[in-house]
């Protein structure tokens, strides 16, 4: 059949197959279905209790597809840091210990053996030049080493890694993997780890059409927009599906943007307030990162507090005491543990003992995101802007142990496109302000300010105190429903009359990139 070079893989499809003749068939009647099915929410959708709405759901078929395709397709540990999150979920599952003790190995036998059985360690950073083993002679030695009478150790691992110093949360969740292949090999444990994945990729999914729902007062075009956006975008599939703590934090990330919309549009309902703060606790117990979002959160309970008609808001102030003491009773706890438990609180970045420079700091920032000027000291490694590279390459789709891209042609298009959407997203603010979107505004604007400023501080410590770059694009993911949000806005602006159009259009090429991602997973692991 006809050819099609999309990115750096080559896509044949035959023509002459039935199953590829239906697929295609299924695929072109199915889009227009799913913006048909929302295309009547130009206006507000009328509540429907007990029904997942159908774009909604036929979304989430796709994205668990496309979530199962990745768990499978990338090779065992070719994502970033995967060994060493797999071997602390691990300990856990194995002995309920947290990973870091002195003296024990960084992963158990099991594990290292399983690694070298594929090359999985040597071909990090370089699967083109040392590719994972896939001959027969190789699996056939693994298997038998593995049914042997004197099994490999699982828990004689435990030591420190970087990963070890992480709050425990994401690696609960990921042990049920271990258990429940508990009897399998490595590669079993991995992958059914990874497909426990999808499950959040399927939750950070539901919690944009919610957040979308909320923002944008159940427009279904919008919320298809914005959920499809994050659900489908390659580099929040790669990274829900790799064993890494980053796939729950774009979960709750997620589900806190929504429920701080919810705070702030409903007068700071109790249910919501408590949910909004025990969200946020589950993200710091996730990844230090997510202390960026406890002022974010604040914000909005103040936000929603002061909606409340005065002579309620004493009456509600104990309502946000109570949410404040969900948010701090699990977070004090880890403060209290982690140092006895081989965890940190905050990051294990160390600066070299060298001061922060306020000016030096900003010297950074305008260097990461303009270009240098003649009189300030060069800070970054990077040729040219970091935030090309940071965050519209990395952001968008470098696979692997980042280091499997696609055509640049594609990061250009890519760049001009979300450029034209940030422009356009300031111009309908200016001029279609809505009453009380100042609030909303002020609540996103400031989750953003939040994480970009301790990412930015935490890599001008590692700069000062010697260290290379630090920041990768995953680390922007958990705002990716804020980049929903904002294609969403753009939609629901349309014409009416090529709404639908834009929006089957937004959902082929989030298609495509998936495609061309998937295919240079492919063409650099397996071709």
């Amino acid at each position: 059949g006809p050819a099609l070079r999309v990115g750096m893989a080559t896509v044949t499809v035959d023509t002459r197959s039935t199953s590829s003749r239906l697929a295609a068939r299924w695929v072109c009647s199915t889009l227009p279905t799913m913006v048909v099915a929302v295309q009547r929410g130009s206006a507000p959708a009328a509540p429907r209790r007990g029904l997942v709405p159908r774009g909604l759901g036929v979304l989430l078929v796709l994205v668990t597809i496309i979530g199962v395709a990745w768990a499978l397709l990338v090779p065992p540990w070719q994502t970033p840091d995967e060994l060493n999150h797999f071997a602390y979920a691990q300990s856990l599952a194995e002995s309920f210990t947290l990973p870091g003790a002195p003296g024990r190995l960084p992963v158990s036998a099991d594990i290292s053996f399983a690694d070298g059985a594929v090359g999985a360690g040597r071909g990090a950073f370089f699967p083109r030049f040392s590719p994972p083993v896939w001959s027969r002679a190789a699996a056939a030695e693994y298997a038998a080493r593995e049914s042997g009478s004197d099994p490999l150790s699982r828990t004689n691992g435990g030591g420190a890694t970087n990963a070890s110093t992480n709050p425990p949360l994401y690696y609960l969740f990921a042990a049920i993997g271990t258990w429940i292949d508990h009897g399998g090999t490595a590669f079993g444990r991995l992958y059914t780890t990874r497909l426990l994945g999808v499950v959040l990729l399927l939750l950070t999914t539901t919690a944009a059409w919610l957040l979308a729902g909320e923002v944008f007062a159940r427009r279904r075009l919008a919320q298809l927009l914005c959920a499809a956006t994050v659900g489908l975008l390659p580099m929040a599939t790669f990274m829900s599906t790799s064993v890494n703590p980053d796939a729950l934090l774009m979960t709750t990330w997620t589900f806190a943007l929504w429920l701080g919309a919810r705070v702030i549009n409903r007068a700071a309902q109790r249910v919501d307030a408590v949910a909004l703060c025990a969200v946020t606790a589950a993200a710091i117990l996730v990844k230090a990162t997510s202390y960026a979002l406890v002022a974010p959160a604040l914000l909005a309970l103040l936000l929603g507090w002061r909606r409340r008609p005065r002579e309620e808001r004493r009456h509600a102030a104990g309502h946000l005491t109570l949410a404040v003491g969900v948010l701090l009773a699990p977070v004090l706890a880890w403060v209290a543990l982690a140092p006895g438990l081989g965890g940190t609180t905050l990051t294990s970045v160390s600066s070299g003992g060298h001061a922060f420079n306020v000016r030096q700091f900003l010297s950074y920032v305008w260097q990461f995101y303009l270009p240098r000027l003649p009189f300030l000291t060069p800070l970054q490694t990077w040729p040219d802007l970091a935030v090309w590279h940071v965050w519209l390459r990395g952001g968008l789709g470098t696979f692997g142990w980042l280091d499997v891209s696609l055509a640049p042609w594609i990061y250009a298009v890519a760049g001009i496109a979300i450029g034209g959407i940030g422009v356009a997203v300031v111009i309908l603010l200016v001029r279609r302000r809505s009453p009380g979107a100042g609030a909303l505004l002020a609540f996103f604007a400031l989750c953003l300010v939040a994480l970009l400023g301790l990412l930015h501080i935490t890599e001008y410590r590692v700069l000062i105190g010697g260290g290379g770059p630090f920041l990768q694009g995953r680390y922007l993911l958990p705002l990716v429903s804020l980049f929903g949000l904002a294609v969403g806005l753009v939609g629901g602006h349309l014409p009416i009359r090529v709404r639908a159009p834009a929006a089957v259009l937004v959902l082929v090429v989030l298609l495509t990139l998936q495609v061309a991602s998937l295919g240079a997973v492919a063409q650099a692991y397996y071709l």
